[in-house]
């Protein structure tokens, strides 16, 4: 037991120092760091299988390491940094992009999936193939962020693309749970779907008003706490993974006549961000709030590293042939694209045309077309899907053969594999 923890420790260090250096090049040749750690996933594989390094992907990820470690820091680290008085100026342009075109866009790609992979040798049913758009349908825009960086692009346009992106984010997962959940229940009537609807409205409204107690409480906190930096900076911790511990809590085991009350961890998660990097810095003692922005930044860092750099590990450890689905991967990346274009450029012309807002270059629009990197998000949402011995995996078994299923890999592997290819 001593022996196995020792080598995961060496695992994680291991792979830690293979990202900073990662960076240091990055800087170097002034390349994007996620990017170039995308690459760097190619040789880890080889690497890892090697006598020499074999502890390198001694590591794992698990779910729980995923959504109750990383995803908190991820989404809080960025939302601490948008400035509401500027999202309030473009909620237009935001609620279109993440939230309604979200929803169109992925009724109109599962149905072009679903007649597409048939003719590259793989029958997937229309359901699954709405599950994976949901999950591919949330966006990261780290990369082009700090390219923008480099470049002092316009600070409107850079607040666009990380405001789309959280809410984005908290749209897709919450679209995701919805139609995960009418796969478990083996329910397509009009009831069903009803309350599906209901569901995904409530997440996204419950998360936002969940938020609002806890920031009731910790501002109560904050207030009697000054100039006390290891403390402050703890409870910016504390609420971001308390936040996100108790919206899945509540959704898990509250129900209100046979209804689960679901709340959007992602929403809830942002929203909290977006307060404490708003009001809350009137709470925090001004010598405390660079401190803060420090540790949040490198908490990133650290957390953000390793879940890329640890994704391609992953689908070594799957009993799959990866070639076989190449041809899959790349008409749905050609797919995603066509997407993502559709998304942005229908609903930002019609609010050009009827200048609610200030005007968006098409410039502009064809950058949050093409810089719509997929990320973390989208594996974590896979984790989702039940596996053996978890829970609603002998439902998901039985959808499989409801719908004939004639594959030796899961819907879940499926899922997964084009995921992280994509």
């Amino acid at each position: 037991m001593q022996t196995t923890f020792i080598f995961s420790t060496l695992s994680v260090l291991t792979l830690m120092l293979i990202s900073i250096g990662v960076y240091i090049i990055s800087r170097k040749i002034r390349f994007p760091y996620t990017v170039l750690l995308v690459l760097i996933w190619l040789l880890l594989v080889p690497v890892s299988q090697t006598h020499f390094f074999w502890f390198i992907d001694d590591f794992k990820l698990t779910p729980d390491i995923l959504f109750y470690v990383f995803l908190p820091i991820l989404l809080f680290e960025s939302a601490y940094n948008i400035n509401y008085k500027e999202l309030l100026r473009n909620w237009r342009t935001i609620w279109s992009l993440a939230v309604v075109w979200v929803v169109i866009s992925t009724i109109i790609v599962s149905s072009i999936l679903y007649f597409v992979f048939p003719l590259l040798g793989f029958e997937i049913h229309f359901l699954v193939c709405l599950l994976f758009w949901a999950l591919i349908s949330s966006t990261d825009p780290v990369a082009v962020l700090s390219i923008f960086k480099s470049v002092w692009a316009p600070r409107r346009l850079a607040l666009i693309f990380e405001w789309e992106s959280m809410f984005n984010d908290g749209t897709s997962l919450a679209l995701f749970l919805v139609i995960l959940g009418i796969i478990l229940e083996w329910e397509v009537t009009g009831w069903a779907m009803s309350l599906s609807a209901i569901s995904f409205i409530s997440m996204l409204f419950w998360g936002i008003i969940f938020w609002l107690l806890m920031w009731v409480f910790f501002s109560k906190i904050l207030e009697k706490i000054k100039n006390i930096e290891s403390v402050e900076i703890g409870l910016t911790i504390i609420m971001a993974h308390i936040t996100f511990l108790l919206s899945e809590l509540i959704g898990h085991y509250i129900m209100i006549w046979d209804f689960h009350f679901k709340i959007s961890w992602v929403i809830a998660t942002v929203v909290a961000g977006i307060t404490i990097g708003n009001y809350g810095r009137y709470k925090i003692s001004p010598k405390v709030e660079e401190s803060i922005e420090k540790f949040w930044s490198f908490f990133a860092f650290v957390a953000n590293s390793l879940v890329f750099i640890l994704l391609w590990l992953i689908i070594s450890d799957l009993d799959i042939n990866f070639y076989n689905f190449i041809p899959a991967i790349i008409v749905t990346i050609f797919v995603v694209m066509f997407a993502r274009a559709v998304s942005v450029y229908l609903p930002i012309s019609v609010i050009n045309k009827l200048r609610v807002e200030e005007n968006i270059p098409m410039n502009w629009q064809h950058l949050l077309s093409w810089g719509s990197l997929r990320w973390a998000l989208a594996v974590m949402m896979v984790y989702l899907i039940p596996t053996q011995w978890q829970e609603g995996y002998e439902i998901l078994m039985r959808f499989q053969e409801s719908i004939n299923w004639q594959y030796d890999f899961s819907i879940r592997d499926f899922v997964m594999v084009i995921t992280i290819g994509s």
